[in-house]
């Protein structure tokens, strides 16, 4: 196949980087570059739900009490209130608000109220790397935290989290239908957790 807005020949069975013969934007490149070159990704915790059969793999506090749901109370040792076990990777990404947000109005009347989402964006394979595993994607039992950064920006030690967020949807960014994963997009949204509280 010829393309002619710069005279290369760009086929998959025999050039196997037709995006760069025919001079298309790998997102793939991009996401790493503003992730690590640029600077605008920030280390975050991604807490990883240790799942089982389907479901998060149960905290042993959980089968004390009635409910067979962990105690918010008294936070377990183990799984931190969450009742299921996890294991907690640092990990580049970066976080903004929704556009809504941006736009809408700050002050607001008496009973008015606005749910802050936040969308995450990720690299194609960044499980991958965390975990080994080449078939892990992001799943709704995992969590996301930001932690305080001292004066020039490094996480502070000892790291405390800033902010907790539950996973709402992921979205795997595809230039087509069949194509291949360029990165993840995940919606966000804050949660109150009582051990944050000092």
């Amino acid at each position: 196949m010829v393309n002619f807005y710069n005279n290369t020949h760009a086929s998959s069975t025999f050039y196997p980087n037709t995006r760069a013969a025919i001079g298309e934007v790998d997102f793939r490149e991009e996401m790493y570059d503003m992730l690590y070159t640029k600077k605008r990704g920030a280390d975050i915790v991604y807490r990883r739900a240790i799942i089982e059969n389907g479901v998060p793999k149960k905290c042993e506090c959980t089968k004390h009490n009635r409910s067979g749901e962990a105690d918010r109370d008294i936070a377990c040792s183990l799984c931190e209130g969450m009742g299921y076990y996890f294991k907690d990777y640092i990990v580049k990404s970066y976080i903004n608000h929704s556009q809504a947000y941006a736009i809408y109005k700050k002050i607001k009347s008496i009973g008015e109220s606005q749910v802050e989402y936040k969308t995450a964006y990720f690299e194609w394979n960044f499980l991958h790397r965390l975990t080994g595993d080449e078939t892990s994607i992001p799943n709704r039992f995992d969590k996301i935290i930001q932690l305080n950064k001292d004066l020039a920006g490094s996480i502070a030690s000892p790291s405390t989290a800033r902010e907790m967020y539950d996973i709402l949807s992921v979205e795997p960014y595809r230039l087509d239908n069949s194509g291949r994963i360029e990165y993840y997009r995940i919606r966000i949204i804050s949660v109150v957790d009582k051990s944050f509280l000092v």
